[in-house]
């Protein structure tokens, strides 16, 4: 069985979605779901995504894995995906390294594939997520409960509850006097209060 720790990378993933320049701009989070995806289909039934795209583990919020996205130009876009262990990878002990790999590998690919379709079809007109955007809320369990908003240095920039993600993936916490706050995943982190 595989032996890892946090920082390791477990898989690289390189997908060319022929969807519009602009849509690139999701990739991340469709990739964070495809992970997810992959993991709960090789039987890692609480895989999550943690916003913007992260994975973790459902029932605590902590990181299985965070995605780190390339994207470039040779002989059309393309987009690589590398998957690095976090601090729970431990809960993946009993699956080999090439089983896991695979199972991220066939996850990130199918939902690529599926985006790249809804995207092609029409769905992206409201924006690069508006096509898979209920089922990021589904993949992600923080939705709905108690959050906070946290810049990279540390500092909490709002607490509230975390209400809804948008076309554009911005995160929305509405705090406890009723305002509602968005922010860009370069501004802030979300995690549990």
């Amino acid at each position: 069985m595989g032996v890892r720790s946090a920082g390791d990378v477990l898989a690289e993933v390189t997908v060319r979605p022929q969807v519009p320049m602009g849509a690139f701009h999701a990739l991340g989070y469709v990739c964070a779901m495809g992970v997810a995806e992959g993991l709960r289909e090789a039987g890692v039934g609480f895989a999550a995504v943690g916003w913007p795209q992260d994975v973790v583990d459902a029932r605590t919020y902590r990181k299985i894995a965070t995605l780190t996205m390339h994207a470039g130009y040779n002989k059309g876009m393309f987009g690589t995906c590398t998957v690095v262990a976090g601090q729970q990878i431990g809960l993946l002990r009993d699956y080999a390294d090439d089983e896991l790999a695979t199972a991220i590998e066939a996850g990130v690919q199918a939902r690529v594939a599926s985006w790249e379709q809804a995207i092609a079809a029409g769905g992206g007109v409201a924006g690069p997520l508006a096509p898979i955007l209920s089922d990021y809320f589904d993949l992600v369990p923080l939705l709905g409960h108690p959050a906070q908003a946290v810049f990279p240095n540390g500092n909490v920039m709002a607490e509230g509850t975390f209400a809804g993600i948008d076309i554009w993936g911005r995160a929305t916490i509405v705090t406890a006097d009723g305002h509602e706050v968005e922010f860009s995943p370069e501004q802030v982190s979300v995690r549990p209060a």
